[in-house]
């Protein structure tokens, strides 16, 4: 009601609103609690990231971006780096020109090659209409 009715009082909506604020951070704050003993915010809170994770994160990213029709330039944005930032502290996600030059030709020469050996193992092929 607080998110969908326009004839809302500013009041009640903004009442319901607060409650649907602290529920979910209630709701975030159970979900922690109930997980495993390990220490979830240490965890998520480590300032280093090794250089293999970094390498598939910067690969992962690239096909997220490309798959999803997102514009590079979102790489940029200060939401993007919190947004990361609140994933790994210790993850610098790449810039928008790093991502749609190296990474994205790096990624595409990755696949080339993958389809070059899938062509050269293969036998008997023939083209369809």
């Amino acid at each position: 009601m607080a998110l969908k009715c326009p004839l809302i009082n500013r009041e009640v909506k903004l009442k319901y609103l607060r409650l649907i604020k602290s529920d979910d951070n209630t709701e975030s704050v159970n979900k922690r609690q109930r997980g495993n003993n390990m220490d979830l915010h240490s965890y998520f809170d480590s300032d280093r990231i090794d250089a293999p994770k970094i390498s598939r994160a910067n690969q992962t990213m690239v096909c997220f971006f490309v798959c999803c029709g997102i514009p590079f330039s979102v790489a940029d944005s200060p939401f993007f780096h919190d947004f990361t930032k609140t994933l790994c502290s210790g993850y610098e996600p790449p810039k928008h020109t790093t991502l749609s030059n190296h990474l994205l030709g790096s990624e595409i020469a990755n696949i080339t090659l993958k389809i070059e050996k899938e062509v050269h193992d293969s036998k008997n092929l023939t083209l369809g209409n």
